[in-house]
């Protein structure tokens, strides 16, 4: 697991995350319905989470530390990432089939400096990478645990996005856990890794709110200026089903 340091703050999109997580589903539909109705709200959260973390340390202070996750949901979120990819590059079914490869899992987004450690931040279950003409990094969040609504899920993607995108955030992390491979002008890729089906109508809907969200989100973001031109798309992927030659489907890309 990578911990940060307590000089990182606590911004109000992860507050709203932490909160999110642990309500019934038909508040957190009605919440999301909230931020579909006032995306603005929704973009400037993420933009002051962004500066707060870009602003709130110098350069050098960035370095990233490996450590075991110790959340309770880690033995499920292993087996689940171990069944959907197997060994080796992980396939995935597109309108232009690709694959990746996983290269860290239980990945925090916000760096360690000197100092002592905060309790554990929910950050990034997996990062992979794809090399083609240009390298892409994949930010992975996956659907495990009682707490893993759509939508609480993405909360958490786009809360470890404003953490991570910072030149000097990215730097670290290219340093210590992409060993260089990001190249001089970094883009990434956000990846949902969901259950095929929800198992209640009301999580169904706010999965399909959740993608809505993203649309919303991913048009928002693209027009500010104060954040940086890194994010490429907005992924959901599932497990293909046995018998196929990829290893994940999109269901949904933005």
């Amino acid at each position: 697991m990578l911990e940060p340091s307590a000089r990182f703050p606590s911004t109000i999109l992860r507050q709203r995350f932490e909160r999110a997580r642990g309500l019934p589903v038909d508040v957190q539909v009605r919440e999301c319905v909230d931020y579909l109705q006032n995306p603005e709200v929704l973009i400037q959260e993420f933009v002051d989470a962004y500066t707060a973390v870009e602003s709130c340390c110098d350069p050098d202070d960035h370095c990233f530390s490996l450590r075991k996750p110790i959340d309770s949901a880690a033995a499920e979120r292993a087996a689940l990432l171990d069944k959907a990819f197997g060994k080796g590059a992980i396939s995935v079914f597109d309108t232009v089939p690709y694959e990746f490869q996983c290269i860290a899992r239980d990945v925090a987004s916000l760096s360690g400096t000197v100092g002592g450690a905060l309790q554990r931040v929910d950050g990034l279950d997996y990062v992979g990478r794809i090399v083609d003409e240009e390298p892409l990094a994949i930010l992975g969040v996956v659907q495990v645990g009682i707490e893993s609504s759509p939508y609480a899920l993405f909360l958490r993607l786009i809360t470890c996005l404003s953490e991570i995108a910072s030149d000097a955030q990215l730097r670290s992390a290219d340093e210590r856990i992409f060993k260089g491979g990001l190249g001089a002008e970094p883009k990434l890729d956000l990846q949902l890794l969901m259950r095929e089906s929800e198992r209640d109508a009301s999580t169904g809907t706010l999965r399909q709110l959740t993608h809505d969200l993203a649309e919303v989100f991913y048009a928002g973001v693209s027009e500010e200026w104060q954040f940086p031109d890194v994010l490429r798309n907005i992924v959901c992927v599932v497990p293909a089903p046995p018998g196929s030659d990829e290893k994940l489907l999109v269901e949904w890309c933005v």
